[in-house]
């Protein structure tokens, strides 16, 4: 039963989710979703993944609704999941999203997008359970993951009276998940000079 289900199909843990909404208040997008998926997350607008091209997702401009919060959880490979975490943060500093919370189902990801430090990070104690939507029982069920997965949150940047409370407001809610670790360096990017002379070429951030 689990063990065939797509990975595609897989939908971040519950209590991620639950979670990610005691954070932003509520959802307003979620770009690579699908309508079960959705049923879980609860997200005003969505980008169907069963319809749209994964390519012309990161391509289109995104138009989120409400107060532009979004949550973002792409259960697939490093390289897909670090195209669309380049494009929340292109979005993000654009303005285009104001506060997202996302999570990376392997942690391989972290590796191939190094700015994500530049966030608070949740690094869970054990592993976080994906689930999937079992139309026949019509409820969600956990699947045991093969890796450990991690939850980024890009807190709103415009007050620094809410930039700070949300900061604690992410805390509070994932602390007891696992370990939150914050850069107190963080936004430096001296990063990018140390991956420049490992790969002979700058972070791509486009792609």
């Amino acid at each position: 039963m689990a063990g065939k289900v797509n990975r595609l199909d897989l939908a971040p843990p519950k209590d991620v989710v639950l979670n990610a909404r005691m954070v932003l208040g509520a959802i307003d997008f979620d770009p690579y979703s699908t309508k079960d998926i959705n049923r879980l997350v609860m997200a005003a607008r969505f980008f169907d993944r069963d319809n749209e091209d994964f390519d012309d997702v990161i391509r289109k401009d995104w138009k989120p609704i409400g107060k532009r919060r979004a949550f973002a959880a792409p259960p697939v490979g490093a390289g897909a999941t670090r195209r669309l975490l380049n494009k929340v943060l292109r979005e993000y500093r654009k303005g285009i999203i104001s506060e997202a919370v996302f999570w990376i189902a392997h942690n391989e990801s972290i590796t191939k997008a190094p700015w994500l430090w530049d966030f608070p990070i949740c690094i869970p104690f054990t592993r976080l359970r994906g689930c999937w939507w079992d139309d026949e029982m019509e409820e969600f069920r956990r699947i045991q993951p093969a890796d450990w997965s991690a939850v980024v949150y890009m807190p709103p940047s415009e007050s620094s009276n809410e930039f700070h409370a949300k900061i604690s407001r992410f805390h509070t809610a994932f602390s007891p998940m696992g370990r939150i670790i914050f850069n107190e360096l963080s936004g430096e990017n001296d990063w990018e000079k140390s991956y420049e002379a490992l790969y002979k070429r700058p972070y791509n951030y486009r792609d």
